[in-house]
């Protein structure tokens, strides 16, 4: 015998689940915290959220197998935003990301929403976050919201002449923002005798062939993007193209896959190795990134088209209304004594700082050969590379006490 009852409860239950996340991971501080949202999640039959309790500012995402929805209590936080930014690039950006605390001010609500976070005042109910949680779902499902705040941060990694180093500059970065758990995609923009399958340690490595890629890319997505990416490390891939199509053709094919693939990474770096030498076009390379790390020797030639080059760029973001973040990273990959500039004749005829200076070390050529990461070895070029990464990540460099502090320092 058919039983109304029975069917409308079911058709109920199955609708509650439909408007909930399939899956959710849970950073909690406080037990109250946990336990509101475990009550939450039993009552609507949803699934289990996965619950961790952190300590401190971090809660360690990159470690953890990470669910459609991401919920970090910061009860405890006393600057909620300055304290998310230390781990906001370990968070993938298909995810929803609900940041709990007690911080009841616009800024702070702002800034989170800037940075694609939703936010939840504390203490709070369990209609107000069964609600809100549905609301972030639905946001999921018709990818709305402050979600498409959440983006890949772009960097292009430009060599001011051929054999600068800008190839081993942009796989370092790469390599030490994927080891830090940033999702990051490396694009090799050098489609004739590239060298990043040597920096990456891949000497086996086979680019994909733009034939194939012509032929899907009009009706590709974000997953059938991915299958063109080649896996380096656990969270570092590749993108790297190879045909007989002129070079704009294949520059167009890579940066079409790199715009389908932005809110599936943290940080997308781009190689464009001598792009200066060899006129790319100012807009390509000024429009989509937020930030071109210029890669400079300290030589006449090399200066010269870097100062040129920034006043382009100067140039064009005066007329587009634009603020390209630009970085100097000067490269001796000789001896000092090899080069006819100092850094402080560079810093003068650029009329800016050097940001990153890497000095030379006679052993990187080896340890490179060795698949060795030289970010991460005790090496002159280790500190260079990380100092690149937290600039990157928008952070400030400590500062080298000068001989005279450090003089007061010892006699105090």
């Amino acid at each position: 015998m058919f039983d109304l009852a029975q069917a409308i409860t079911q058709q109920t239950d199955e609708s509650r689940k439909n408007e909930g996340p399939s899956g959710c991971s849970l950073f909690y501080q406080t037990e109250q915290c946990q336990q509101l949202i475990l009550e939450v999640f039993r009552f609507e039959g949803w699934q289990t959220p996965n619950s961790l309790k952190t300590y401190g500012k971090n809660p360690k995402v990159a470690d953890t197998e990470l669910q459609q929805i991401i919920v970090i209590e910061m009860n405890q936080s006393h600057d909620i935003v300055e304290d998310v930014k230390q781990f906001a690039h370990e968070l993938p950006n298909h995810k929803g990301i609900v940041i709990i605390g007690q911080e009841d001010t616009i800024s702070t609500m702002r800034a989170l929403k800037d940075m694609g976070f939703y936010y939840l005042l504390w203490p709070l109910n369990k209609s107000e976050l069964t609600d809100f949680l549905k609301h972030v779902h639905s946001n999921q499902q018709r990818f709305s919201g402050v979600l498409k705040n959440r983006k890949a941060k772009r960097v292009a990694v430009i060599g001011t002449k051929g054999g600068v180093g800008a190839t081993l500059v942009g796989v370092e970065l790469a390599a030490c923002l994927a080891d830090g758990g940033a999702e990051t995609i490396l694009v090799d923009h050098q489609y004739h005798y590239s060298s990043v399958d040597i920096m990456l340690g891949h000497k086996n490595l086979v680019k994909q062939n733009s034939i194939n890629l012509a032929q899907h890319l009009y009706d590709m997505d974000a997953v059938s993007a991915n299958d063109y990416l080649i896996d380096i490390t656990k969270h570092l891939r590749l993108l790297a193209v190879e045909g007989k199509d002129s070079q704009d053709t294949l520059l167009s094919y890579s940066r079409s896959v790199s715009a389908i693939l932005l809110y599936n990474a943290n940080f997308i770096i781009e190689d464009f190795s001598a792009a200066i030498s060899t006129n790319v076009d100012i807009e390509q390379l000024v429009e989509p990134f937020d930030i071109l790390v210029l890669v400079l020797e300290p030589t006449v030639a090399s200066v010269r088209a870097a100062r040129q080059f920034m006043d382009q760029i100067k140039s064009y973001n005066l007329e587009h209304q634009q603020e390209t973040r630009i970085l100097l990273f000067l490269n001796y990959h000789r001896p000092k004594e090899a080069f006819s500039l100092t850094q402080a004749e560079v810093e003068t005829h650029l009329e800016q700082n050097i940001d990153v200076s890497l000095n030379f070390d006679n052993r990187c050529s080896s340890l490179l050969l060795q698949g060795q990461r030289l970010h991460k070895v005790k090496t002159i070029a280790s500190a260079a590379f990380n100092d690149l990464a937290l600039l990157v990540h928008g952070k400030t460099l400590m500062q080298a006490p000068s001989v005279l502090n450090k003089l007061k320092g010892l006699f105090r």
